[in-house]
Parts: C-alpha cells; sequence; structure tokens
C-alpha cells in the first residue's frame, strides 16, 4: 500500500487475514515492515471499510448499488456527456495510492484514450513535477546514474526517507543508511528540521525554508571555481557550463550561508564533500517542490550529478536492471533535452499547459467550474481523496459539488466519497494477485526510489473479499465501462509510454493474474520464474552492461538551460519569494508539509496505526510555544493570505525557530472544527492562484508564510 512494498507473511484462518508480519527469508528486506502494513487485517474487516458500491440519491444520502449497475448507468451518463461535450467533457484523476494495485493506471489511461479524452490528472504535479520536467531541459544519460550502487555520498534536499521511503533502495532504510555509513559513505542532509535522517548526516544544513535553490547553486559554484567538476566527462558530453558558471557567480558560500542561516565553512565542506566522492547520487523531496521552484532546485540536482559525472560508463554492469519489464538499451551517452512545458493545447486558465509532469492538477478545479468550451463536467477519481489532497480546498470543493457526474473509487466513505454520485467499492491488498514490477518503474522511472538490486516477486490473492460483499478491482471497472461504450482499451505501461503495448480482447475479459502476464511480457526474467520464489529474489542474471556510445551521437546534457538561468538570476535577485529572507516576529511563522508514518499521504488513517492520533497536530519549536503562550495539546489559530484553520499544538525540538510543520491530506471538510477527530487541513491555508511555479502550476504548498495565536474557542472558523 505504499512505494516500499514490504515482503509479508500473512496468517490466515478462514480465508481470512489474522496476523501480519514482515517476510524474514526475503533477501532485501528481512523482515523489515512498517505500521501501515502490519495494520492490513485491521483494514480488511474494518467496519468502515465498503463492501458494496453506493449511488447517491436525490436527497443526498447514498444507497446499495450493484457493481454491474453502477457501470451500466456511470456509462450511460458519461455518453451522454461526450455526445452533448465531447469527450474532453470527461476527466481521470489518480492519486498516489495507484502504487497498490500497478494494474490500474494502465487501463485508466487505456480508458480515457480510447474515449478520446487528453483529460488525465494526478498526484505528481502537486508532489514532486520538478522531477520530470527538469530531467526534460537537462537531458537524460541513456545509462542510469550511480544511485544506490555503491555510493561514495548521498545529499538528501527537504527528503526523509526513513519516513517517505523515497531516497533510500526499497527494504529498511535505516539499516540501509547505517550500513553505508560504516562503509564510510558521506551523508549531507539540507533541512530546516533535524529529522530522523539528518541526525545519521555528516554534515546538516539546517537552513531556514526556501533556499534551497540558493544553498545548491552555492555548491555549484564552489565546485566549478575549485575546478573540482569530471573535467573528461563534462568536456565530452556537457552543454552549458559557461552559462552555469555565470549564473551561479553571485552565489558566494558565505553570502548564501549567512541568507539561509548556516555555516559557511560547513556548505563548502558539503560541496568539496560531493565532489570529491567517486561515486554518489543526489535527490530533494517533497519540503523543496512544494516550496516554490521545485524545477529549479531539480534541475539544480541535475546539474551537481552531470558535473560530477554520476553517471554510469560503458562497460559498467547495471545493478538494477529491471526485472519484470523488457530489457532496455543501455548506452554511455546523452539523449538530447526535450519539450518539458507548453506542450499541446494551452489550457483555459492562468496561462498554463501540459508539461512533461502531465496537466496540472492545480488547475483541475477551475477547468471544472469555468463555463464555455473545454469546461470539465464528468470525473472518475481512483486511488487518491481529491477533497482533502488538492489544494486550495475551498475551490476543490466548489468543483467537485458542481460535476454533473463525479465518480469516485474508495473502499472507504472519504470525504470525496461523500461527494460523490457513486462510489465504487474495490478489493483491497491481499485480495488481489500482486507483482514487484512496481520496483521497476520506480527504479527506471526517478533518481533514488526502487530497489539497490533487481528484485523480484509475485504473490497470489491470499484472503477473500469479504462475505457477501460485491467488490470490483479498478482495471475491472474501466474496463467495464469500455465495454459498455463499444471501446477498444490499448494497454500500455502505466508511465504513460509505449512500453510493451498491446490490445485487450474487448469480448473475453482476462483476469487479473493474465494482465500481470501481459504487462510484464517479454521482461528480463520471465514471470513464471519468479513466482518460484515465493519470498521474493534477486535476479541478477541475465546481466545487462552499458554499451559504448555510437560513433554518430552528438547529444549533450545541457546545465545552462535558458529558463533555469533566468530563474537562478531571479533568485539571486531576490525576486523569487520563497527565496526572500522575512525576519521572524513573534507570530510570524513559514508553514512547513510533514509526512506521518502512519498514513500513506491522505490514505487509511485508521486507530490501527494512528496510535489514538487521527488528527495532524502542528509541530514548533519548544521556545516558539513558549513564546506564544500556547502548551502542548493547546489549540492554535493559523492565519495565511488565504485562510485560517484550528490546529493541535505539539512540541519538536528538531525544528528551526519560526517554522510550524504540519501534515498534509488531513481535515473533514463537513466539521472543520473537530481537529481532534480528523485533524485541519493545511489546503485551506493555500491558493492556486497566488503563487505558483510557471512550468508545472504547482502552486506553494510549504514554505507558505502564516501568523499563529493561541484559538479562542468562541471563534469558528
Amino acid at each position: 500500500m505504499c512505494n516500499n512494498g514490504c515482503p509479508i507473511v500473512v496468517d490466515v484462518e478462514d480465508d481470512q487475514a489474522v496476523r501480519v508480519t514482515g517476510d524474514r527469508s526475503n533477501p532485501i528486506f528481512g523482515g523489515y515492515t512498517c505500521v501501515k502494513g502490519r495494520a492490513q487485517p485491521s483494514f480488511l474487516r474494518h467496519p468502515d471499510r465498503l463492501t458494496h458500491s453506493l449511488k447517491r440519491q436525490p436527497d443526498g444520502t447514498f444507497a446499495p448499488i450493484s457493481s454491474e449497475r453502477a457501470m451500466d448507468e456511470i456509462a450511460e451518463r458519461i455518453a451522454q456527456i461526450v455526445e452533448l461535450h465531447g469527450a474532453p467533457a470527461v476527466a481521470g484523476y489518480w492519486g498516489t495510492m495507484v502504487v497498490a494495485n500497478i494494474t490500474i493506471n494502465p487501463l485508466l489511461d487505456a480508458f480515457l484514450k480510447a474515449l478520446g479524452s487528453p483529460n488525465e490528472y494526478s498526484a505528481i504535479t502537486i508532489d514532486k513535477p520538478g522531477k520530470i520536467i527538469a530531467r526534460a531541459l537537462h537531458g537524460s544519460w541513456m545509462a542510469p546514474r550511480q544511485g544506490f550502487d555503491r555510493p561514495d555520498v548521498a545529499l538528501l534536499v527537504g527528503i526523509n526517507p526513513l519516513v517517505s521511503y523515497q531516497g533510500a533502495p526499497v527494504g529498511n532504510p535505516g539499516k540501509w543508511f547505517s550500513e553505508a555509513r560504516q562503509r564510510g559513505m558521506a551523508l549531507i542532509v539540507i533541512d530546516p528540521r533535524r529529522s530522523d535522517v539528518a541526525k545519521r548526516a555528516t554534515i546538516h544544513l539546517q537552513a531556514r525554508p526556501g533556499h534551497d535553490a540558493a544553498l545548491l547553486a552555492a555548491m555549484i559554484n564552489v565546485i566549478l571555481s575549485e575546478n573540482r567538476h569530471d573535467h573528461q566527462f563534462v568536456d565530452q558530453y556537457v552543454a552549458g557550463v559557461d552559462a552555469l558558471r555565470g549564473a551561479v557567480a553571485p552565489f558566494s558560500p558565505v553570502a548564501v550561508a549567512a541568507q539561509a542561516d548556516v555555516d559557511s565553512d560547513e556548505l563548502v565542506r558539503a560541496a568539496r564533500l560531493f565532489a570529491g566522492a567517486a561515486r554518489g547520487y543526489a535527490t530533494p523531496g517533497t519540503g523543496p517542490s512544494m516550496s516554490g521552484p521545485g524545477t529549479l532546485v531539480e534541475y539544480l540536482v541535475l546539474c551537481l550529478e552531470t558535473l560530477c559525472g554520476h553517471w554510469l560508463r560503458a562497460g559498467e554492469r547495471v545493478r538494477n536492471p529491471g526485472v519484470l519489464l523488457p530489457t532496455f538499451s543501455v548506452k554511455a551517452q546523452p539523449a538530447a533535452p526535450t519539450p518539458a512545458y507548453d506542450i499541446g493545447q494551452p489550457m483555459r486558465v492562468r496561462g498554463l499547459s501540459r508539461s512533461a509532469a502531465g496537466l496540472p492538477t492545480a488547475a483541475l478545479p477551475d477547468e471544472i467550474l469555468l463555463p464555455g468550451d473545454g469546461q470539465i463536467r464528468a470525473l472518475i477519481s481512483s486511488c487518491g481523496n481529491p477533497a482533502t489532497a488538492w489544494p486550495d480546498q475551498e475551490r476543490a470543493l466548489a468543483a467537485l459539488n458542481s460535476l454533473d457526474l463525479l465518480v469516485q473509487i474508495d473502499p472507504w466513505m472519504s470525504q470525496t466519497a461523500k461527494l460523490a454520485h457513486y462510489v465504487i467499492a474495490p478489493p483491497m491488498p491481499l485480495e488481489v494477485p500482486a507483482s514487484s514490477i512496481g520496483f521497476d518503474f520506480q527504479s527506471l522511472g526517478a533518481p533514488a526510489y526502487g530497489s539497490e538490486l533487481p528484485l523480484g516477486q509475485y504473490t497470489p490473492a491470499v484472503t477473500r473479499p469479504p462475505a457477501g460483499s460485491d467488490l470490483i478491482e479498478e482495471w475491472e471497472f474501466f474496463y467495464g465501462l469500455a465495454q459498455r461504450l463499444g471501446l477498444k482499451l490499448e494497454v500500455s505501461s502505466f508511465i504513460g509510454k509505449p512500453l510493451n503495448p498491446f490490445t485487450l480482447d474487448m469480448d473475453y475479459k482476462p483476469t487479473t493474474e493474465e494482465l500481470l502476464e501481459r504487462l510484464s511480457h517479454g521482461s528480463r526474467v520471465p514471470l513464471a520464474e519468479v513466482r518460484q520464489q515465493p519470498s521474493g529474489g534477486v535476479f541478477e542474471e541475465p546481466a545487462v552492461y552499458v554499451a559504448e556510445a555510437d560513433p554518430d551521437c552528438t547529444a549533450r546534457l545541457d546545465v545552462g538551460n535558458a529558463d533555469m538561468m533566468r530563474d537562478l538570476a531571479e533568485v539571486a535577485g531576490g525576486t523569487l519569494r520563497p527565496s526572500a529572507v522575512i525576519g521572524h516576529q513573534p507570530r510570524e511563522f513559514k508553514l512547513l508539509c510533514r509526512r506521518s508514518t502512519h498514513v500513506y499521504n491522505s490514505s487509511h488513517n485508521h486507530d490501527a496505526t494512528n496510535h489514538g492520533r487521527p488528527y495532524n497536530p502542528a509541530f514548533l519549536n519548544p521556545e516558539d510555544v513558549t513564546l506564544l503562550g500556547l502548551a502542548e495539546g493547546d489549540l492554535m489559530e493559523i492565519t495565511s493570505t488565504y485562510g485560517s484553520i484550528v490546529a493541535v499544538t505539539a512540541c519538536d525540538a528538531a525544528l528551526r525557530r519560526g517554522v510550524v510543520s504540519m501534515s498534509v491530506g488531513f481535515g473533514d471538510p463537513d466539521s472543520q472544527d473537530d481537529v481532534w477527530r480528523a485533524g485541519s487541513s493545511v489546503n485551506r491555508l493555500l491558493s492556486v492562484e497566488g503563487d505558483y511555479e510557471r512550468y508545472s502550476g504547482q502552486p506553494l504548498m510549504s514554505n507558505v508564510p502564516v501568523t499563529i495565536r493561541p484559538h479562542s474557542p468562541a471563534q469558528v472558523y
């Protein structure tokens, strides 16, 4: 149910899961699990779990409806909308829980394409869209980064792998970092909080929030000015070095350190340490992504990697070439930059358009609310909870409530499900077969994700759905709609690329096992071979080696992209608001995003995992708590330019003073004052219009200026 995908052992009695433990025989995880995985039996039999699909009644209540009848009615309604307004009036959205079942995204993508709608939205553009956009601007090396393969140094920017399971290979992240540090790996962390991983760091730059781009630029300045870059690699494969050198020149370590409130000597030492390591990797997290210039931060990290030559070379073995995907061609050469933004037809709002990361989800509410040609009138939402996940909650709720058709696929009566016309109840993990192909996509799709080694695993369904239930898998729902609408589904990989494409037989519905077989057709290791190791195995053969470059290759990686250099100039001039220094006044703070161990973003916040704390506290440094006249457990009022919320006070001595840290994805729109039960919606403090990134449309979701004061119970927000 999260991107770590811990292998587990399930005790089953009478076809029901009763206990989950980590699988100690797995060669990578060795029995590691988190509270979310161990709580699966409680989720499966939870009294709030939906066991039948529901239809909204005229009076606003919900009544059970069979999945077949629901598909009949939904397909009929979609056909009417398409006839009146065209296929683009129908949109789809998928959230981060898509990682729980690899079959979901390919079928949703295929359904929308068959329908003729380009309007597929995802959580990517409100999470870390800059990773994909920056790679398009920079160009790609046609072999993997060194990544997790025996790194001598790791640079983590605003990311805590011990909670997010990103920035470290799948498995036990704490053990991996401990063993890597014992081997001599240096760990550099940039984070306003002394997080779990920062406590293990060689160097922790506990900077003021919003200074990530400046700190990275200063590191690049040190590396270039001291000629510490990989001259051979850069001379042969890289363009734009002079432009980058000029753009980072204003970022002297002394000036940047003073602005970010870190030690300048430590900043210089971090740059030298990173450049001096023969092997390494760097990755930012949601912290810098949501704090303003997320694409610029990701681009500068790519520049650091490229300047230091952290890419596999000809003749090197690819340590993790994937298992359940076809063997891909790897060459020691660049692929030129590709279109990164302003792709296709412009949207109707804020001058936005599709980027390499997809359509900007923050613009979807306006595309629903704005009348006229192109208005979205129907939305199918899967694997997410838009009512709590989308920024600018009031606008999001207005949009969801205005739709002609809202279908929410959800095992729970979530905040979005309460607004839907139809709620489709799916099975849950353990009730469906699964494979580790998601690890392969993670490893290939983004740096510092996925497995260190080629881990493969398949497991059948190990429990049955509840007795008397009527559940339908998400992919079956999209297949059923397509059948009723007379559509043919052309399926490819879930990352939207034409990898391993195939056409589904619309007269014979495959089983989930057959669909998993098709998705893994031609894989480096046959799925049948992976099945033979139920606890998972490391499949190192057949080996994959990096090939020599094509003799006629002239492409280069670009570290001097004009857009990025312009953005760097704006940071240097202080015109990018998130990088500006704001003096800390007694009630003036910066609101930072935070992850929680007991939920996967906005999902599964139940008593089985939350240890009696279903809300999201507002964490402050204890000295700030005292300064504000608050105490642990008091209610505070947090106010931004756009709104106010009430939150529960909590102390965190690991935080810098002047910041307040909260998890997103909480809060109940129906009872905003009941913060003890459902938490507080940080998204009510955000606006999609005021501050947003020009490339992805991602609004400012962290490093948000707010004021704090004790809450007066007499006032309701």
